[in-house]
């Protein structure tokens, strides 16, 4: 029987961000990705008018029924969740999930709270979604993660505490009492740190600050980080893991002068 995993995120055809890049993540780990899109976009709107728009709230939330109906909640090992077009839908995304751990117990929830980016100073002055579903997210979707894997300034967003350093990230991580895998913390000049906080343990892997990253990079570090769980890594190994996965991607993708992640540099 396949492997699989449950995909709640954007759909972003000619560019390699959001759910794509978690499928395709999942696909070369051997598992298979089943993804219904929050939104469908022709590019990243980075890049410009990406074309396409929000799944409207009844077809997306038709499809989650159409997977429990079909029993996927069951057969898979994972649900990871992204980016979300409305409240409406995260509230959707809520339920389904309950409703999946109930029959599924064992099932993984990993939770990309995609929000933002910015000055982690703990407002909401760099959401690029609505604030309504920023608040869903941290409403609804932190409390049923297994693992939540912020930018700095979504954990920031999260908590209402400034992420300035290792040790305000911690303390922050802290206080959403689930695992965190928190990256982009300022580390000093020139560098980022990616934080690993669980229970009464943290740990972390620092990495060189790069100009001109392609889009994505959060995407991609949270599906690695997905199928590194599922392999059996945590701690220190799990973010070591995908630390480095990341860096050898970005770096790939600058020196190819890609505009998008040479997801083929993947170790």
């Amino acid at each position: 029987m396949d492997r699989s995993a449950i995909i709640l995120s954007s759909l972003v055809a000619g560019s390699r961000v959001g759910g794509g890049v978690s499928a395709a993540v999942l696909t070369r780990a051997g598992f298979t990705p089943e993804h219904v899109p929050t939104v469908i976009f022709g590019r990243h709107p980075g890049l410009g008018a990406p074309g396409g728009g929000a799944v409207p709230d009844p077809v997306f939330s038709g499809a989650l029924e159409g997977l429990l109906a079909h029993g996927a909640h069951i057969r898979a090992h994972a649900i990871l969740t992204g980016y979300f077009a409305s409240a409406e839908q995260v509230r959707a995304a809520s339920a389904f999930i309950q409703t999946a751990k109930v029959a599924n117990p064992d099932l993984f929830v990993l939770v990309d709270p995609i929000c933002g980016d910015g000055v982690a100073d703990g407002t909401a002055g760099g959401l690029y979604v609505k604030r309504e579903t920023a608040e869903a997210i941290a409403a609804r979707l932190i409390p049923l993660a297994d693992l939540i894997t912020p930018n700095a300034f979504e954990l920031a967003f999260l908590t209402g505490r400034p992420v300035t350093d290792a040790s305000s990230a911690e303390a922050a991580a802290r206080t959403l009492a689930r695992p965190v895998l928190v990256t982009s913390v300022p580390d000093g000049p020139g560098r980022l740190r990616v934080m690993m906080t669980d229970a009464g343990a943290s740990c972390s892997a620092s990495v060189d600050r790069l100009e001109g990253v392609p889009h994505g990079t959060g995407d991609l570090l949270a599906a690695l980080a997905l199928v590194a769980h599922l392999r059996g890594e945590g701690g220190q190994a799990l973010c070591d893991h995908v630390t480095k996965a990341c860096e050898r991607v970005i770096r790939v993708s600058l020196d190819a002068g890609s505009h998008d992640l040479v997801l083929d540099a993947m170790p």
